[in-house]
């Protein structure tokens, strides 16, 4: 989980939409990580089975790192084009 949490930081594939919502793009499937208070959720069936997931890991990750990456922001501007064009393509 961990290595997959760190993959999906690494190609800018968390994109915050607000302060208390993420979007996770993963391999093949697309998933939304809530803020609810203190704790996070997921929209993927292995948050539903064990109450902890990849996609919590980066989003947690990237919530306590901030602004302070400069990194992320070019990963992941490069991977919202990414998306965008994928976006695109679908008919």
């Amino acid at each position: 989980m961990v290595s997959k949490a760190a993959w999906l930081i690494k190609e800018g594939r968390v994109v915050k939409i607000s302060d208390l919502m993420y979007y996770v793009m993963g391999r093949k499937n697309r998933h939304i990580v809530r803020v609810v208070g203190d704790a996070l959720s997921c929209t993927c069936p292995g948050f539903r089975g064990r109450g902890i997931c990849s996609h919590v890991i980066a989003v947690s990750t990237i919530m306590k790192l901030g602004s302070k990456s400069e990194f992320l922001d070019e990963v992941l501007r490069a991977r919202v084009e990414k998306e965008l064009k994928f976006l695109r393509r679908k008919p």
